[in-house]
């Protein structure tokens, strides 16, 4: 490329924050590195994305196209299949248009005709892969892909060795420098006297996480527990009709913007089982239970989780255990506090903080 020029870079990932975050993350230390660096995502309409990469500042571009697997020889199979055509048309046009020095692809279903638009036009590619069972996208188009980042040791055999490297997830700077604890809780109006639980269902809310604490939450309140509950989308008016969810000890929300604070707060976090979220908090050390999504992709949240389980860094609670386990799982894990240290340092030694920097070094070496 010329040098005079600054780079242009196309991000492609979306669907969920598993996916547009690393982009994000990756981004944001591209723009630190180069200034004057010209960044372009595309997204998928009536997705997260849409809403999340404008607030931060970014530009991106449209694509039609929706997840879904097991559908080929229905209704919706016909549709999905009309979106992946048009998509593919969508995402040549803004490839043409934009002339990116590389296409870097997050994945997820967004990630497809970005990378096959990508390989069409000759431009080069880096695949990043932030599960330890690698999703198909990134599996297909490995091949042609410049350079492979991955997450863990286990996702290496699925790629070509010569061109895949370990760099654990990207992550978002912020999570490196979480404010103090006693910040944290007065930004949330919480007391840190008590016992402080963080509840993430994913970017879309869990209804088998939020139906545990709606039964549960009697018995968090009567032990002067405090939860900071991200419900989603689907479930917030169930969250909202119960009265309970309005106690001074509980504080919900559809979804949580300032992750930071939430979990600078925290003595205990609940979550699914997804690559990012486990990448954050590795590198922020707090006492960890984990519920696997069971219809994740190729399983792959519980090949993630079954990880943290083998290093003894997190309690794992199948989700058809979720109602009968949850609650009792936190309040013996709040007063053990030999199996909290043992879980951090065991949590920490599972981080890798360089690994944005490292996959931005693997991108300028490509392009520069």
């Amino acid at each position: 490329m010329n040098h005079n020029i600054a780079p242009k870079i196309i991000i492609g990932g979306g669907g969920t924050g598993g996916h547009i975050y690393p982009g994000i993350a990756i981004a944001n230390e591209l723009k630190k590195k180069i200034p004057k660096i010209d960044i372009l995502f595309i997204g998928s309409k009536n997705h997260m994305e849409m809403r999340e990469i404008p607030r931060l500042g970014y530009s991106i571009e449209k694509i039609c196209i929706s997840g879904g697997k097991n559908k080929f020889f229905s209704i919706s199979g016909l549709i999905l299949s009309i979106q992946l055509i048009y998509s593919l048309f969508l995402a040549n046009k803004i490839i043409k248009k934009f002339s990116p020095d590389i296409v870097i692809g997050t994945g997820g279903f967004v990630s497809f005709p970005t990378l096959y638009a990508a390989k069409k036009n000759k431009i080069p590619i880096l695949i990043q892969e932030q599960n330890a069972f690698p999703g198909l996208t990134n599996r297909i188009f490995s091949r042609y892909a410049n350079k492979i980042c991955i997450a863990y040791e286990q996702a290496k055999k699925h790629f070509p060795k010569e061109k895949t490297i370990i760099t654990g997830n990207p992550v978002r700077s912020e999570i490196l420098k979480l404010p103090s604890k006693e910040e944290a809780c007065i930004h949330l109006g919480l007391k840190i006297t008590k016992p402080i639980i963080l509840s993430i269902g994913g970017s879309q809310g869990s209804n088998s996480m939020n139906n545990a604490w709606i039964k549960g939450l009697k018995k968090i309140i009567e032990l002067d527990m405090q939860l900071i509950w991200q419900v989603g989308k689907f479930d917030i008016n169930k969250i909202k009709n119960n009265k309970m969810s309005y106690h001074s000890n509980i504080i919900f929300m559809e979804f949580i913007e300032n992750i930071p604070i939430c979990y600078a707060a925290a003595d205990i976090i609940v979550s699914r089982a997804g690559a990012l979220t486990i990448s954050e908090i590795c590198l922020i050390g707090k006492p960890y239970i984990l519920i696997p999504f069971p219809w994740s992709s190729n399983n792959h949240q519980s090949q993630n989780a079954k990880i943290l389980e083998e290093k003894k860094a997190a309690v794992i609670i199948k989700n058809e255990e979720i109602e009968q386990k949850l609650v009792n799982s936190v309040i013996q894990l709040v007063n053990d506090c030999n199996m909290k240290k043992k879980m951090i340092k065991n949590i920490l030694g599972l981080g890798k903080p360089k690994a944005t920097k490292d996959i931005v070094n693997e991108i300028l070496q490509i392009i520069l």
